[in-house]
């Protein structure tokens, strides 16, 4: 054996540095994942029954495929009157008398279905005050409001009809 390997075989390491580089033993591996597996177990057993028993969350989704249904409905009369033969009687293909189409019937449970149509400074009934595009006449807005079983909106779209 030569000088170098006569010094490290007589080295002793010390007993604290052993220990301070062991790591984790097994079993507190085991307990750290049963702990963290309880935890995590009870947050989504909490909340999944907040989810479930969320009546607001199923009407609001209801409510935004009425209110998009009706869009897709407004749109396309857009597309098939054209710009100027858009007009605010003839927009909306679910208003009376011609309103009897399948695509137009809402559940009962929505008893509101409003549809509205403005240029320029004009606004609708219902919903926020503002105006279209600045007041430009070369500019339609359509808004379409649902309301739910209690009588809350749970759904409002406004859309943007260019002359082009």
């Amino acid at each position: 054996m030569n000088a170098n390997m006569r010094v490290f075989r007589n080295r002793r390491v010390p007993v604290v540095a052993l220990r301070a580089c062991r790591g984790v033993t097994l079993v507190e591996m085991v307990v750290f994942i049963v702990i963290a597996g309880l935890a995590v177990a009870g947050l989504v057993v909490g909340m999944s029954g907040a989810v479930r028993t969320a009546p607001m969350s199923k009407e609001m989704h209801q409510g935004l495929q009425l209110a998009q249904g009706r869009m897709e409905l407004i749109l396309a009369q857009r597309t098939l009157l054209g710009f100027a033969g858009f007009t605010s009687a003839t927009f909306d293909p679910c208003a009376p008398p011609g309103g009897a189409q399948e695509a137009c019937l809402a559940p009962a449970a929505y008893p509101v279905v409003a549809t509205c149509l403005y240029t320029g400074a004009g606004t609708c009934a219902f919903g926020a005050a503002n105006t279209c595009q600045g007041g430009l006449v070369d500019y339609k807005c359509v808004r379409v409001r649902v309301t739910g079983p209690q009588g809350t909106t749970v759904a409002e779209l406004e859309a943007m009809v260019a002359n082009y």
